[in-house]
C-alpha cells in the first residue's frame, strides 16, 4: 500500500515538474544581437544607378540592433511589437493585429519584415527591437543600408541560427526600396559584406583598397537620396549626350582610381567637377572644397551630394586644424575613419 502510494506521490511530482519546466521554457528569452557597417561611396556616386562601376568602402562605424522574442506578460489580445530608438529617443508599441498605414518609414520596413517571417513567430510571444547606432542619419554614409542589413540579419539569426549573405542582403534591398525608392543597391551590399568592393548591376569584386588619410566632413546640410536621385534622373533624361558622357568620365575616374592609387588627389578632384555637372553640389558644398583645396586637401561629395557629407584627403592635417579651416561653415562633425571593415556580424553585447 505505501509503494502505490508513494508512486501516485512521485507521478504528481513529475507532473508538476513537467509543468513548472513548460512554463519555463515558454517564458524563456530568445535573444540576437548584431552589427552591421556603414559605407563610404569613394566614387562612381550616381552613375552606379546607371550601371556604371563604382568603388565603395564599409567603415567603422557600425548600428547596432538586438531583436528579443519573449512570452507577453499580460493576457491580452494583442500582439506586441516594441521598438526602442536610443539614439533619438523614441519608443513604439505596435499591436500587430491592428496595423494602420501612417507609421514613420522606419516602422514600415521593419512590419515588412515581420511579414516575411511571422510564420516563425508564436502568436502568444510579443517582439522588442532595440537600436543604436554610430552612423549619422541622412549623411551618405549608409544608415538606413545599416539598419535595413540588421534588421533582416536579426530576424535570420534569431529563426535560421545563422547568416546566409546572399538572402540577406536580397532582403535587405527591399527594405532600402521602401526608404529610397529605386537605390542601387550598392549601401545594402557593402553593410552586408564589409570591407571594399568594384560595384555594378553585374558585378561586385571584393578588392584590397584603403586609404589612410581619409576625412569625412559631416557639413550638417539636410539632404534627400531620393530627391538627388530624382535630380539626376530628370538631367540624364532632358540631357541624353552630355548626361552620358558625364556618367562615363565618373566610371573612368573610379577605374583609374583603382589601377593608380597614387593619382587618387587629382580623381577625386575630377570627379567632383563630374557631380557638380550632375547639379548634387552646392554653394556650401562647393564653399567648403575650396576652401580646402587652398591647403591642398582634395575633397568630394560621398553619397547622393545635396548635402550631408563630404571625403577629404587631409594628409597631415589634424581633426582641429580642418575644423578651424571650415570655422565660418558651422560643420556639423568631423570623423577619421577606418575603411575596409567587416560586414555584417553577431555580437555578444548591445
Amino acid at each position: 500500500m505505501l509503494s502505490i502510494s508513494y508512486l501516485f506521490l512521485c507521478l504528481i511530482v513529475l507532473k508538476i515538474v513537467k509543468r513548472s519546466i513548460k512554463i519555463t521554457l515558454l517564458k524563456m528569452k530568445k535573444t540576437v544581437i548584431v552589427s552591421s557597417p556603414g559605407k563610404l561611396i569613394i566614387g562612381g556616386e550616381h552613375a552606379v544607378v546607371y550601371g556604371r562601376r563604382a568603388l565603395v568602402t564599409s567603415i567603422g562605424m557600425r548600428l547596432y540592433m538586438q531583436l528579443t522574442e519573449e512570452e507577453q506578460d499580460n493576457e491580452t489580445n494583442k500582439r506586441l511589437l516594441n521598438i526602442t530608438f536610443h539614439d533619438t529617443n523614441q519608443y513604439y508599441s505596435i499591436d500587430l493585429l491592428d496595423i494602420h498605414d501612417s507609421y514613420p518609414i522606419e516602422i514600415q520596413g521593419i512590419l515588412y519584415i515581420y511579414n516575411h517571417f511571422k510564420s516563425f513567430i508564436s502568436d502568444q510571444n510579443q517582439l522588442n527591437i532595440q537600436v543604436r547606432s554610430e552612423i549619422p542619419i541622412g549623411a551618405g554614409l549608409g544608415s538606413s543600408a545599416a539598419f535595413s542589413v540588421c534588421l533582416v540579419g536579426c530576424f535570420y539569426l534569431l529563426y535560421y541560427k545563422k547568416f546566409n549573405q546572399e538572402d540577406i542582403n536580397e532582403l535587405s534591398y527591399k527594405v532600402e526600396c521602401i526608404f529610397h525608392g529605386t537605390p542601387s543597391g550598392i549601401d545594402n551590399t557593402i553593410s552586408t559584406y564589409g570591407q571594399s568592393l568594384i560595384y555594378s548591376r553585374t558585378l561586385k569584386k571584393h578588392i584590397n583598397f584603403h586609404l589612410s588619410n581619409l576625412t569625412i566632413i559631416d557639413t550638417g546640410i539636410p539632404k534627400s537620396t531620393k530627391k538627388m536621385v530624382d535630380l539626376v534622373r530628370l538631367f540624364v533624361e532632358n540631357n541624353q549626350k552630355d548626361g552620358e558622357k558625364i556618367l562615363n568620365d565618373i566610371e573612368l575616374c573610379v577605374d583609374t582610381m583603382i589601377e593608380h592609387p597614387e593619382q587618387i588627389n587629382q580623381l577625386f578632384e575630377q570627379n567632383q567637377k563630374l557631380l557638380k555637372c550632375l547639379g548634387v553640389s552646392t554653394l556650401e558644398i562647393d564653399n567648403i572644397i575650396q576652401i580646402l583645396e587652398k591647403k591642398n586637401i582634395s575633397t568630394k561629395i560621398t553619397g547622393a551630394g545635396g548635402g550631408g557629407c563630404l571625403i577629404a584627403l587631409t594628409s597631415d592635417f589634424t581633426k582641429d586644424q580642418i575644423l578651424d579651416l571650415l570655422k565660418d561653415n558651422h560643420i556639423k562633425s568631423i570623423y577619421l575613419v577606418e575603411c575596409g571593415v567587416e560586414g555584417l556580424r553577431e555580437e555578444q553585447t548591445f
